[in-house]
Parts: structure tokens; C-alpha cells; sequence
């Protein structure tokens, strides 16, 4: 069976509606997901103190791991 795409035709709103909601599904889960390991390696950075320049690097994951989050909610709120 050809897809719509294959036929020309465009694709079915509510076909459409339902890949739009299962895509701000899957990108909360994973926005939640890096506030989960924002918060472990907050942990981690707390129990590394200043031992050999750890909690510096581990600031700099969270600082990223944070800002990827940050996207995907302003992804979300579009």
C-alpha cells in the first residue's frame, strides 16, 4: 500500500496530530530523563568534592545536561 506521501496526497490530520503528541511524549520523557541525570551528577559532584579536578568536569556535564533539557522544553512549548 503506497503512503500518502507516495501518493501525492497529503497526510491524514489526525494522523498527524497523533505523530505531533507522541513526539512531545517521547521529548518530555527524555527532558525528564536529563533532570534525573542532572540531579545524579549533582549527587556525584558532591561526593568527587575538589578530589583531582572531578566536581569541576562533572559541573561542566551538569551545565550541559541542563541545557539540553532547557531545548527540549522550549521544543515542547511551541
Amino acid at each position: 500500500m503506497a503512503t500518502p506521501g507516495e501518493t501525492g496526497r497529503p497526510p491524514d490530520d489526525s494522523r498527524t496530530q497523533e505523530t505531533v503528541r507522541q513526539a512531545k511524549l517521547h521529548l518530555s520523557t527524555a527532558s525528564s530523563m536529563l533532570d534525573c541525570a542532572a540531579t545524579a551528577i549533582t549527587g556525584a559532584r558532591e561526593l568527587a568534592g575538589e578530589h583531582d579536578g572531578i566536581g569541576d568536569e562533572l559541573a561542566e556535564d551538569i551545565v550541559a545536561v541542563r541545557s539540553s533539557a532547557r531545548m527540549l522544553v522550549d521544543v515542547l512549548s511551541e
